[in-house]
């Protein structure tokens, strides 16, 4: 196996471990322990993918006042305790960690 480098990353899922994360309930991660897939990284933190993050729908004319879109999501360095990362892992996520609710709502 290899040295593990960040950039290994990207476009796996990994489980983050979180700690003071009372700040990023507001977009809906709600446990110290999510499974995400990662889009990407910066100086800033590690940016996750969410393929239903619920927003508001101002253009609609129905009840149906919010709507689902894909985004990505910015999870800064300062949260992160760890990242657990699975290289090779056939068959990981199935059934998808998306298909369970993980640190989203």
């Amino acid at each position: 196996m290899k040295m593990m480098k960040i950039e290994y990353v990207v476009e796996d899922i990994i489980l983050l471990v979180l700690e003071n994360y009372e700040p990023l309930k507001k977009i809906g991660i709600s446990k110290d322990k999510i499974f995400v897939k990662v889009k990407g990284y910066d100086e800033n933190g590690i940016w996750i993918y969410h393929p239903s993050f619920e927003v508001p729908n101002n253009r609609s004319k129905t009840k149906v006042k919010t709507q689902k879109l894909k985004a990505s999501i910015l999870i800064p360095w300062a949260f992160i305790v760890s990242i657990v990362h699975f290289p090779g892992a056939e068959g990981y996520d199935y059934p998808s960690p998306f298909d369970q609710i993980i640190g989203f709502k």
